[in-house]
């Protein structure tokens, strides 16, 4: 028997889908695989909210806009260091949207436990932070879900690296919001409606400047160019914003009201290409040199040009796959798709690093 308990810090769209699979899931996975799944507390900025009684109910506050705090929380600190259940292992998950988790992530491991990740930002931060994490838990970090959501980009590079290839360049259109964007545009919606649209279907974040500013690209950028084995900081890596000039800073309403103002501009842009060209936001990052991210004017027979809705596509030239690349390509946007890439490592833990136990 393999037992685990989670501390998932994070209830937002993704937080409240791995809440949902781990919920429905968990019966199967004990008759079946041996697996025990619980939950010691779930938090946002508010606080923890501990045992399993309320999450019900705190899914459906988090869905109303509410704050965990009105059903009576405590220090998410206490709960990181506090001892897991007798018999249990303790998994951190953090599914929190945005950065400033890194010292409760810390906090998490330096007590024992295993860390599972789709938040970007504890390992897109400064050298010093990602080194200080990742040398903490060589063993014990898991995130499938920081970059392809639930596609299998981060394992099938880590499979590479195992076996002794060496990765030499990849390429990858990495931001489902960015791809379903433009793809509608091509179809011809406007851009602040295919916007909307990505908002609506949760594809972007509540406020889609977070994916339009580029940030998101570069961060999963630095991530992978990391697993390469390069040393890189974020100021190095520059990024194009797909934000309106003068819009950055509007308030959330006023950006969405505005935004049509652009749409002319936009259609203009995307149509001055070459022939059998198409224009995409891309990453590239070589083994040595600068990495890109932005725009780019692609052929249409590329790994890239037939991208359609939230796909991914992640092209990796290495020393084996150096003729004819290796392409993983997929849905990469979505909560239950991202959710499904938490889960798969927490069920990864189970089976392979406490197989001993």
């Amino acid at each position: 028997m393999r037992r685990l308990e989670i501390v998932q810090i994070g209830l937002g769209h993704v937080g409240r889908a791995v809440a949902q699979i781990v919920l429905e899931e968990r019966k199967r996975w004990l008759e079946r695989r041996g697996v025990e799944v619980r939950y010691r507390a779930v938090s946002d900025t508010s606080g923890a909210l501990s045992g399993e009684d309320l999450l019900p109910q705190a899914v459906r506050l988090k869905e109303e806009g509410g704050r965990l705090s009105e059903l009576g929380t405590e220090p998410l600190e206490d709960v990181l260091r506090s001892e897991p259940a007798p018999g249990f292992t303790r998994v951190v998950v953090d599914v929190a949207v945005h950065g400033g988790t890194f010292d409760l992530d810390l906090l998490g491991i330096e007590n024992g436990s295993y860390l599972v990740l789709s938040n970007k930002g504890p390992l897109s931060g400064s050298t010093a932070q990602y080194e200080q994490l990742v040398s903490k838990v060589p063993d014990r970090l898991w995130h499938e879900a920081t970059v392809g959501a639930g596609m299998p980009v981060i394992s099938t590079m880590g499979g590479l690296i195992e076996t002794g290839d060496e990765i030499l360049e990849i390429q990858a259109s990495p931001s489902g919001t960015l791809g379903f964007v433009m793809s509608a545009v091509e179809a011809g919606r406007s851009f602040s409606e295919a916007v909307r649209e990505a908002v609506d279907l949760h594809y972007a974040e509540p406020d889609p400047r977070d994916d339009l500013s580029g940030l998101d690209v570069a961060r999963k950028a630095i991530i992978l160019a990391r697993m390469m084995g390069r040393g890189i900081e974020p100021e190095e890596i520059p990024y194009e914003s797909l934000v309106p000039k003068g819009l950055e800073d509007v308030p959330l309403d006023e950006f969405m009201a505005r935004l049509p103002d652009h749409d002319e501009a936009f259609a203009a842009r995307m149509a001055a290409v070459e022939q059998h060209h198409m224009l995409r936001y891309l990453t590239r990052i070589p083994k040595e040199g600068p990495v890109t991210v932005g725009l780019a004017d692609t052929p249409v027979e590329s790994p890239f040009g037939p991208i359609s809705g939230p796909e991914n596509v992640f092209d990796f030239r290495t020393r084996r796959y150096s003729d004819v690349t290796l392409t993983v390509r997929g849905p990469g946007a979505g909560p239950e798709r991202t959710a499904s890439g938490v889960v798969w490592d927490l069920l990864d833990i189970a089976h392979r690093a406490l197989q001993d136990d």
